[in-house]
């Protein structure tokens, strides 16, 4: 029952949230949602745990190293000691056939720092694909940010449409009553007909493209989203212009770690290794090799490594890597520049819209008025409704202009946010 407990109690926290994000999203929920549920994040736990048995792996290099052998040997000859020191008052005789079973042992006393080394380049390289990754999963957040605005655009679109529809349709039932009061004649309805079909039509067309955001972002999200959940306009991102918090720094910083460590690795290949060594052994014959019993034997000593002579190959290795750290630079530079250029892209693009939607403002009132007025002419036959489906036209794109703006001004605000990687 105690286990039973916890289980319920996350398994209604995971529906309760999930359950909220079906009557409305939210672009921070989406975006976290998106972050956290992501498949990417198991590449970083994998990573990590690859790295906990790459460094065990390392670790091992100061562990004796055993190796176990058994050999029997049959010679055709063997030392005569009679043609060496003849008259020998001892027969020496040593057999044909050897056997023997011997153990080899070596232990590391001192690498060159070899193994440290190791250890560093493998650290720098976890980090630096971990990092990475994380630059991915950013990329996946700005995907979702342009997702969750389109959605908000197509939304917006449709609802200004639903509403140019429904003051069609009054409108309509003004001139139906001309119509049959014989003041207007017909066409002028079956022209008010025609238009009110083609804005349904449009309006068609975008609930089909809201439909497919919703998809594309129930994928991204990992989640299942409803047709009918709702989309919150995020608020006005405060304004700030600190220093840019991109993953990809990182990764430069880590690459950089890691040509480094490799370096220090080149060096401590080049030290002198220290390590001691035994063996112990059963059989026939052994050290003393003029005896024809079996017996045991052992030896112990330490050794000395030291290729000190390697024609300037690590000279050479160590310029590769200051050449590719170099690289690195330079791939650096061109990233600062072109998230610069991205950066005054969307710094522009908000001061554009801000300057846009007070002109747009007066335009729709303008329109409003004229659409309005032309509405009275129809009315009166003193226009057609040509002339008239052009006023509510331009009406209604104006609306739409002013709508959109406002929407895509808070786009470049969260659009450069996650350039500067602050969301």
């Amino acid at each position: 029952m105690k286990k039973i407990v916890p289980f319920l109690c996350l398994f209604f926290l995971h529906f309760g949230l999930y359950g909220q994000t079906q009557d409305s999203l939210s672009l921070d929920l989406c975006l976290k949602t998106a972050e956290r549920r992501n498949p990417l994040n198991n590449e970083i736990a994998l990573s990590e745990e690859s790295l906990v048995y790459k460094l065990k792996n390392l670790g091992t290099n100061w562990f004796p190293a055993l190796s176990t052998n058994a050999q029997a040997q049959y010679n055709s000859e063997t030392v005569d000691f009679s043609q060496v020191i003849p008259n020998l008052p001892v027969s020496i005789n040593i057999p044909l056939d050897q056997y023997k079973v011997w153990a080899d042992i070596n232990q590391q006393i001192y690498d060159g720092g070899v193994t440290k080394a190791q250890k560093s380049v493998e650290k720098a390289s976890n980090q630096a694909d971990i990092h990475q990754v994380e630059a991915q999963l950013l990329g996946i957040k700005q995907q979702v940010s342009q997702v969750y605005f389109s959605l908000l655009l197509t939304r917006k679109s449709a609802d200004v449409l639903q509403v140019s529809i429904n003051d069609l349709q009054e409108r309509k039932n003004v001139v139906r009553a001309g119509v049959e009061n014989g003041v207007l004649l017909r066409e002028n309805l079956l022209s008010m007909e025609a238009e009110e079909l083609r804005y349904r039509q449009k309006l068609l067309e975008l609930n089909l493209t809201s439909q497919q955001l919703l998809k594309v972002l129930s994928i991204l999200l990992d989640s299942t989203i409803s047709e009918n959940t709702g989309a919150v306009l995020p608020l006005e991102p405060p304004v700030f212009d600190s220093k840019t918090e991109r993953p990809e720094y990182l990764v430069f910083d880590k690459q950089k770690e890691r040509l480094q460590a490799s370096k220090d690795l080149v060096t401590a290949s080049d030290m002198p290794k220290l390590f001691a060594f035994s063996q112990a052994g059963y059989g026939r014959p052994g050290y003393n090799f003029v005896s024809q019993d079996f017996h045991g034997y052992y030896s112990v000593g330490v050794g000395l490594k030291w290729n000190f002579l390697n024609y300037g190959d690590s000279k050479r290795q160590k310029k590769i890597f200051e050449i590719q750290k170099g690289i690195l630079d330079v791939k650096r530079k061109n990233f600062d520049d072109q998230l610069d250029i991205q950066l005054e892209a969307e710094k522009t693009n908000q001061a554009k819209y801000n300057q846009l939607l007070v002109q747009d403002e007066e335009i729709l009132k303008l329109r409003k008025a004229i659409a309005s007025a032309s509405f009275a002419k129809l009315t009166n036959g003193t226009i057609t409704t040509t002339d008239y489906f052009s006023e509510i036209n331009n009406e209604l794109l104006a609306r739409l202009q002013f709508e959109n703006h406002k929407i895509m001004k808070l786009q470049a605000a969260y659009s450069y946010l996650l350039l500067k990687g602050k969301i």
